[in-house]
């Protein structure tokens, strides 16, 4: 139970900080660990200097990659506060644009598909969903053993939230929570399989799971962009789009491919807007092998959706 222990300190220890220490302290923090991390500060360089279309060496994708270390480590404080946030907490740090995007899709009974990507903080994007009184499941991956999942499984569903862990058995899940009329929520701008839909993403080939667009097709449910942004006053900005055109010429491959390139466009649109909020420190492009930082690491991708 040492991790457990160790994650409620944290919580103590961010519960003490006023917000207006908490997050320059872990903005600080974040920009440290860029020092002390050399591999993921590498893949940082790679990925920013594709979203930018620079040099990795270039002062801007540097200065990117910095700033989203101390963006990365802002977030981290919020997780660690989600085991006590209470509903009335949440409202207050994220205000949502777009509500009536939600309400118009459940309104026609068949759920709807949330997509988003890992950008600011895709964790309290699905609390807010709860606290703001729509039925959400998020798709995610287990966390680390040792106590560490079922705590924040239990974290979640006190305020409303349902999780579906990724594997075998997700799809029938999924689909059970879409026949409930649910938000069923999937960040999915990473995929650690080799079976995904290739699709081009800042002008290179990149592969992206065929989920969203393949449950869309099957159950008639809407794919509804959403994501959020922190500003300056570390409040999030949760934006609710439109939902997302589904093709549907009856060519199911086509109609896949099709869907998940407009899913992309999406990522790709709201990583420009605020590059240094998009927290990915693992390497995206593998499908083929791009200039690179001297010593860059190809690990396998992990999937922390």
């Amino acid at each position: 139970m040492f991790l457990p222990r160790l994650f409620r300190l944290g919580n103590w220890v961010m519960r003490a900080l006023p917000p207006r220490v908490r997050y320059p302290l872990a903005a600080v923090t974040g920009r440290c660990a860029f020092y002390l991390m050399p591999r993921r500060r590498r893949v940082a360089f790679e990925n920013f200097a594709q979203v930018l279309g620079l040099p990795w060496n270039d002062p801007l994708v540097k200065r990117t990659a910095h700033h989203a270390f101390g963006n990365y480590f802002k977030m981290f404080a919020d997780f660690m506060l989600m085991d006590t946030l209470k509903p009335e907490e949440i409202r207050r740090m994220v205000r949502p644009q777009g509500r009536e995007q939600i309400d118009r899709v459940l309104a026609e009974g068949k759920g709807a598909i949330v997509v988003t990507a890992h950008v600011s903080n895709w964790d309290i994007l699905a609390a807010a969903a709860a606290v703001y009184g729509y039925p959400i499941s998020a798709v995610t991956s287990d966390l680390p053993s040792g106590g560490i999942n079922e705590l924040m499984i239990a974290s979640r569903e006190r305020i409303g939230m349902k999780m579906i862990p990724l594997g075998p058995g997700s799809p029938r899940q999924i689909l059970k929570a879409l026949g409930r009329n649910e938000l069923v929520a999937l960040a999915s701008d990473l995929y650690s399989g080799d079976r995904g839909v290739r699709v081009p993403f800042f002008n290179r080939p990149a592969l992206f799971p065929s989920g969203p667009a393949a449950i869309a097709l099957k159950t008639g449910a809407p794919i509804l962009p959403v994501w959020c942004r922190r500003q300056t006053d570390n409040v999030y900005v949760a934006e609710i789009e439109a939902p997302i055109e589904v093709s549907r010429t009856g060519d199911t491959p086509r109609d896949i491919q099709v869907t998940t390139e407009r899913i992309v466009q999406f990522f790709e649109r709201i990583i420009r807007r605020e590059p240094d909020q998009w927290l990915v420190f693992l390497p995206v492009w593998r499908l083929e092998q791009a200039p690179q930082p001297p010593g860059s690491p190809m690990q396998p991708v992990l999937d922390p959706s």
